[in-house]
């Protein structure tokens, strides 16, 4: 197998590549391509949701939701909307808006909501003292109302997930499910290092669709912290941090 010296890996499609090696974590991957007219209209057709994002992209910047309406197709980014009569009319609009940034399409998850607006959660796996992968954190992530990413920097507003998930489910459920969502994390950081054996932290971003089952949407490896300082709870923003300073002070 082919391994990677890189901490930070940029491409959305390459750490995709990375979790798909591992059978067991296929389920939870969402179907993702490079963006063109061909895949466009054959995931809108197959999916009727997707998302287009850059493929190097940061922060929700760039990212847009396309969604298959009976004969029409619409196209969301930030606050605007737009319809169009024909994929290949939303096709062009796409190619304008993205000029030759290379982007993909990723299939949409139509994920629980609170108080009416979609979230996600961001957890964050690092190495520990005894070279494990240990969930140190996690946050929920809220989408502003109206818009369609979760990101702080996009206005995104930063919660207990146990506050999420009570709102969805009965409050007997809520750990159990975490420990399920953070086996899960730890699976990804080791498949990860499997291939990138040099990264020592990963930022998972996992969405829970309507039937209750996790996707993960995103794996960055260089992630911010701010998301944990935002929500305020010192005992885990004091564990990134101590594991963050073990793994800088002693690298692999």
């Amino acid at each position: 197998m082919k391994v990677s010296i890189k901490r930070h890996i940029s491409s959305k499609l390459t750490k995709t590549r990375a979790l798909l090696k591992n059978k067991l974590l296929v389920p939870h991957i969402p179907s993702t391509k490079s963006f063109s007219m061909y895949t466009l209209n054959k995931m809108l057709d197959q999916y009727k949701m997707v998302y287009l994002k850059p493929i190097n992209g940061l922060k929700g910047i760039g990212i847009m939701r396309a969604e298959k309406k009976g004969t029409k197709y619409e196209l969301r980014q930030g606050t605007s909307k737009a319809i169009f009569t024909s994929v290949h009319a939303l096709y062009q609009s796409v190619r304008r808006r993205i000029r030759r940034k290379p982007y993909l399409i990723q299939k949409g998850i139509r994920t629980l909501l609170y108080h009416g607006r979609p979230f996600d959660f961001r957890i964050m796996v690092q190495k520990n003292e005894n070279r494990e992968w240990e969930v140190s954190g996690i946050v929920g992530r809220v989408a502003r109302p109206k818009l369609i990413v979760t990101n702080r920097s996009q206005g995104g507003t930063c919660l207990p997930a146990e506050r999420l998930l009570k709102s969805n489910m009965n409050q007997s459920k809520v750990t159990p499910y975490l420990e399920s969502l953070f086996s899960l994390t730890r699976s990804i950081g080791v498949q990860f290092q499997s291939i990138h054996p040099t990264v020592w932290q990963l930022g998972v971003d996992i969405a829970v669709s309507q039937s209750m089952k996790p996707w993960v949407l995103e794996v960055n490896t260089s992630p911010a912290i701010t998301p944990f300082i935002r929500l305020g709870n010192k005992q885990m923003y004091n564990r990134i941090i101590q594991l963050t300073r073990l793994n800088k002070n002693n690298p692999q």
